[in-house]
């Protein structure tokens, strides 16, 4: 069933009294340590899981929620605690490339209906992005200053590059499993000489 099915499942009676809300519910699969954040507050039993509320996530950059496909990056301000901060120093083993999801979820904000309860989700989660995190840049300003970012692109965002397009050992690799062409390519970027012998 598609989006739009689901939502048309919603019975118009909850939907026209003016008493929806919204949040948006984020997966991210760091590796060793997997977390869901949503945009309310304290803990939400959803879809088989358990999503933190806001915790560690503090915002969100705008995602385009029309229905052409989007190139443009997303970003989270994170709350820089000793476990993001560990996360992002070791960003290139545990965050780069692993996957994030970004859903919206309609809720039922209030009722006079004994049966259902207060914030009960209507209906299910819309997914609003797909991708992978990239880079986790993180600054520092004195003792008690401290920003976390998380950078993620689309599944989109480099469509109109070829597949395996980088002169990098990982897509030579991909390419060739036993070709060593490129395994001292990162020696040479940072403007090593090789003295050849004849």
């Amino acid at each position: 069933m598609g989006a739009r099915e689901e939502l048309i499942a919603i019975p118009d009676e909850q939907l026209r009294t003016g008493r929806i809300g919204q949040a948006a519910l984020v997966f991210m699969d760091f590796k060793d340590a997997p977390r869901r954040w949503w945009t309310g507050f304290g803990d939400l039993p959803h879809a088989g899981h358990v999503w933190q509320g806001l915790g560690d996530l503090i915002s969100i950059s705008g995602i385009d929620t029309d229905y052409q496909v989007s190139a443009r990056q997303v970003s989270f301000q994170l709350a820089a605690t000793l476990e993001m901060l560990a996360l992002a120093l070791a960003a290139k083993s545990r965050v780069k490339g692993r996957e994030v999801l970004i859903y919206e979820q309609l809720f039922l904000v209030e009722s006079e209906d004994a049966d259902i309860q207060f914030g009960q989700p209507l209906g299910p989660m819309f997914s609003l992005f797909t991708g992978e995190m990239l880079t986790m840049p993180w600054t520092a300003e004195g003792a008690t200053k401290r920003g976390l970012t998380l950078n993620c692109e689309g599944l989109f965002y480099r469509r109109n590059q070829p597949p395996r397009g980088r002169w990098t050992d990982a897509d030579q690799k991909a390419r060739y499993p036993n070709d060593r062409g490129f395994d001292r390519l990162p020696l040479y970027a940072n403007g090593y000489e090789t003295r050849w012998r004849g």
